[in-house]
């Protein structure tokens, strides 16, 4: 909800007080007009507050670090490339992180190592 949006909301529950009103007047749920009311008694500001979670650790230049030592290391696995931006950016991620930071990349990986196949195969 845009901050524009935000204010009319509040100056139009000066004038109607009922949040059932005012949403529909705004194409708002009533809990949305609720809650920034309640916002704004508790902060005194409409604004929207910060996302939760935390920052990144795999971004800019980790991340064009990252792209480089997955095009060198092809055959690697998300272990060795953990160790790899370790060494080379000092950035220590889980397995877990930089699997999802390679879907995120949209870069896979190979799931299996290549095995040749042996001189007696079928015909």
């Amino acid at each position: 909800m845009s901050l524009d949006l935000r204010q009319r909301i509040l100056a139009a529950l000066e004038e109607e007080p009922s949040s059932l009103v005012v949403g529909k007047r705004f194409g708002v749920s009533p809990s949305s007009v609720r809650k920034l009311r309640l916002k704004v008694e508790r902060t005194g500001e409409p604004k929207a507050g910060t996302a939760p979670g935390r920052k990144r650790l795999v971004h800019g230049k980790v991340e064009r670090r990252l792209r480089r030592l997955v095009g060198k290391n092809s055959d690697a696995t998300l272990n060795v490339l953990r160790e790899l931006l370790a060494d080379e950016s000092g950035v220590a991620v889980s397995e877990t992180t930089m699997w999802r930071q390679l879907l995120r990349m949209g870069l896979t990986l190979k799931k299996r190592p290549f095995v040749p196949l042996k001189g007696t195969a079928r015909t």
